[in-house]
């Protein structure tokens, strides 16, 4: 009975002590942020937050995926191919979810000027059209490659696994985008080089790996 109440209030005085440094936290957060809030920038600043999120999230799926199928993960007792498969949904989750909040934060954008129809259609926006629409083909591919992996399970490997290769085609298409449309894209051109050299050193120290794996092999049919 004791023990019963004790860990009540362990769990009571836990819930206090989040739900104070939460509002605390909330509190300074938009103390600070008031200005930020109010700002005409604040969708274009969104977008721009969200996109360099997203293309983070991108490099490391498409470097992970990769990394799925690498000669060297022989080398590595764990964690096991399934956590690592569960690993690399996890990612794409995340980068779903980041690039729908950068397509939606620069569509409603007025000072960009791509409105919904550059994000959806090539070439059709008034900022820099050809930066943008990479981002809109980039976004294309990626639709294709993962909906190539939500139906492995159902029409086996020989058809969906040549359409999930695209990864590498999209990754490419969203680091041209990142560094044209951006307007910060030489101040950040470093994360570009270093993101980009990372996911092209896996890819090519996987071609040219010449020893076979003996960790189970992740085959999806």
């Amino acid at each position: 009975m004791a023990e019963g109440v004790e860990s009540a209030l362990r769990t009571l005085l836990l819930v206090g002590v989040v739900l104070g440094g939460s509002l605390l936290l909330g509190n300074v957060v938009a103390s600070g942020s008031a200005p930020l809030v109010h700002s005409k920038m604040l969708p274009w600043i969104l977008s721009r937050t969200l996109g360099i999120a997203s293309y983070l999230a991108l490099a490391a799926l498409v470097a992970f995926g990769i990394w799925l199928r690498h000669p060297w993960r022989s080398r590595l007792p764990s964690p096991s191919p399934a956590s690592l498969l569960r690993a690399h949904v996890t990612l794409a989750a995340c980068t779903v979810t980041l690039l729908i909040g950068h397509l939606t934060a620069i569509a409603l954008d007025r000072y960009a000027g791509v409105r919904w129809i550059g994000v959806f259609v090539p070439w059709h926006a008034h900022y820099r059209p050809t930066a943008v629409a990479l981002g809109t083909l980039g976004l294309y591919a990626f639709l294709l490659v993962m909906g190539s992996a939500a139906l492995a399970g159902s029409i086996g490997r020989k058809i969906w696994y040549p359409v999930h290769t695209v990864s590498a085609v999209v990754f490419c298409l969203c680091l041209a985008h990142g560094v044209l449309a951006g307007s910060d894209g030489r101040a950040l051109r470093w994360m570009y080089v270093a993101t980009g050299a990372f996911v092209a050193v896996v890819q090519l120290t996987r071609w040219t790996a010449r020893y076979a794996s003996t960790n189970p092999v992740l085959e999806l049919e």
